[in-house]
C-alpha cells in the first residue's frame, strides 16, 4: 500500500527553531518512550541544516521522512 506524502505549508507565524529550549525534569519509575523519541525528533528536524551534530541527525530524518521518486 502506498501512503501520499502531503506537502506542508505553515499558515502561522511561529519562533525561528534556534529559540533556546526548555526541559522539565519529572522523576519517575518508568519513562514514555514514545514521547521522549517524539521530541527528540522534532529537536532534530527543527535543528536540520545548520551544520551541528543535531542539524545533521534532523537531515538525515528529514531525508528519511522524504519519499524517493
Amino acid at each position: 500500500m502506498r501512503m501520499m506524502v502531503r506537502s506542508y505549508k505553515r499558515t502561522t507565524d511561529r519562533s525561528d527553531a534556534n529559540r533556546p529550549v526548555r526541559v522539565r525534569y519529572i522523576k519517575r519509575s518508568e519513562i514514555d518512550a514514545e514521547k521522549v523519541a517524539e521530541v527528540l525528533i522534532r529537536i532534530a528536524l527543527r535543528a536540520a541544516g545548520n551544520g551541528t551534530s543535531t542539524g545533521n541527525a534532523g537531515s538525515y530524518v528529514r531525508d528519511l521522512l522524504v519519499s524517493a521518486r
